[in-house]
């Protein structure tokens, strides 16, 4: 699932980039672009690991778990 979530995050960059004007294209080092990637594919992998850990909840408690932990929704 993380080559899918840093294919996910060089999309949004290379849109992001792309939708600068070529003269901010040019002050932007691709080191900060490259960082950029890295940070939203941590925010994205951190949330689908938030996301499975309230499915897994969830289905402890349809399956009528005994710990039936409150998961906001």
């Amino acid at each position: 699932m993380t080559d899918h979530h840093l294919r996910l995050a060089r999309e949004v960059v290379d849109d992001f980039r792309n939708s600068l004007s070529g003269e901010a294209r040019e002050y932007i080092p691709e080191a900060q672009f490259d960082d950029l990637v890295a940070a939203i594919h941590g925010f994205v992998t951190r949330e689908h690991e938030h996301i499975t850990d309230l499915l897994e909840a969830l289905v402890r408690t349809l399956r009528g778990g005994e710990d039936k932990p409150e998961i906001g929704l």
